[in-house]
């Protein structure tokens, strides 16, 4: 008997809808196995993030204070303050100096490290993990290490240029306004380097060697081929790296915080640490709150053109 035309086309209709629906229950099961590995990180980025973002952008626009719950509303009265406030401007202008020399003195030391690490030499994995050594150290560490050597009792460096006869007597260096620079910027640039270097030593080690050779063969000296080969190569890295180092020397706040507090006399005073000084010691804490999202937005915009160079240099790539 043959089957009918009414009964075959049942009989696909019914296998179509019965394929259609198994795939909406793996769609629906990929979507429920999907929540269960996303929900827990959705869940801490809102508690620790999002949260007290938010939050703090809303206490930015109130007159509250650090310990009181009572609080109200003041508008935009905490920026047209912070604005006007010179001390704000100060410590605006202290941390693009430590944004300038910070990026500027590390960028220099990891790129000519990174070239030496790229050479042949002995040993070039002791030293590569040597020299990296100081972005694993905790901040507190660094901190204590260096105030002990700045000490003008009992540090090293003063004894050594006393000896020399250098000095006249021995100096702690973070006492001084201009000293205290220094005092802080040694760390600082000690302490991110190890992280350009070895970003360098990657993009170094990603060239072409026939590159090199062809240049030899045709007579280019070290400095015309680090200018037409090896500068070239490493133009968008340098752009990317500037970038987060701009961004983490803005923010920066543990080693200028354990080494000077922001003195003497506020001559090391960064937006940072201003924020934390307001908001915590002063315990104005919407003044600190506004403070702190300007520091925000200047930060966010520093990582969109981040994300834009990274986007550029894949299609660079390409």
């Amino acid at each position: 008997m043959v089957p009918s035309r009414f009964f075959i086309t049942n009989t696909f209709r019914v296998s179509a809808m019965s394929r259609l629906n198994v795939k909406k229950n793996n769609d629906r099961n990929d979507i429920m196995k999907a929540a269960l590995f996303i929900g827990p990180t959705l869940i801490v980025l809102f508690t620790v993030i999002f949260y007290p973002l938010v939050k703090s952008i809303i206490i930015s626009f109130t007159d509250r204070i650090l310990a009181y719950s009572k609080y109200s509303f003041v508008g935009f009265e905490n920026y047209v303050a912070i604005f006007n406030d010179p001390l704000f401007w100060h410590a605006l202008g202290n941390s693009w100096i430590l944004v300038f020399f910070n990026v500027s003195i590390s960028l220099f030391i990891g790129l000519g490290l990174a070239m030496l690490l790229n050479s042949r030499l002995r040993f070039t994995g002791v030293f590569r993990s040597l020299l990296f050594l100081p972005w694993a150290m905790p901040s507190m560490v660094i901190a204590l290490m260096f105030r002990w050597s700045y000490n003008d009792i009992y540090g090293y460096p003063n004894y050594f240029l006393v000896q020399q006869g250098i000095i006249d007597k021995p100096l702690f260096l973070l006492s001084g306004e201009w000293t205290a620079w220094i005092g802080i910027l040694l760390p600082i640039i000690w302490c991110y380097y190890p992280f350009i270097m070895l970003v360098f030593l990657a993009a170094l080690q990603s060239i072409d060697r026939s590159l090199y050779e062809s240049a030899a063969i045709d007579g280019a000296g070290r400095w015309q081929t680090f200018r037409h080969i090896t500068l070239p190569a490493l133009t968008p890295v340098i752009f990317v790296v500037c970038i987060l180092e701009i961004i983490w020397s803005f923010s920066a706040f543990d080693l200028v915080y354990l080494l000077t507090g922001g003195g003497p006399a506020n001559s090391t005073l960064t937006l940072s640490l201003y924020v934390y000084k307001k908001a915590f010691q002063g315990k104005l804490l919407g003044y600190g709150a506004a403070l702190g999202t300007i520091m925000f937005f200047v930060l966010t915009g520093f990582t969109l053109l981040y994300f834009w160079a990274i986007k550029k240099i894949k299609l660079y790539e390409n």
